[in-house]
């Protein structure tokens, strides 16, 4: 038996060469500035902790601005989740939307557990 392609088909996906959204480029990239910027921040809060270098992140400016790094990041991790809703809601087929839909909920969730169980 031989297969071959339907005439009315077209043979490519439905996604490729068509280009992405706007709103969807703008979730992918916000959400990957607002992952990384809390990552950066929080890792280097931790480092900083595990070297017993805790002074340099308490009470100082440096610390300030990892706090105020980790909260842009937050809040722009929560824009790029609406976004992502949206250009989902829009029907937009891209496979790296779901790292904005994922970024936010982590920061939360880690967040969550760590006011519950490391931090107080």
């Amino acid at each position: 038996m031989t297969v071959a392609p339907l005439p009315h088909r077209p043979l490519v996906s439905p996604t490729s060469g068509r280009p992405h959204g706007r709103l969807a480029r703008w979730a992918v990239w916000l959400g990957a500035l607002g992952g990384g910027l809390t990552l950066v921040s929080v890792a280097t809060v931790v480092t900083a902790y595990a070297l017993g270098a805790a002074s340099a992140v308490e009470d100082t400016w440096f610390g300030v601005i990892l706090s105020i790094a980790a909260l842009c990041g937050a809040l722009g991790s929560l824009a790029a989740f609406v976004l992502a809703i949206v250009a989902k809601v829009r029907r937009e087929r891209w496979t790296l939307l779901w790292l904005p839909l994922g970024v936010f909920p982590a920061i939360v969730l880690f967040v969550s557990l760590g006011e519950a169980f490391w931090w107080e």
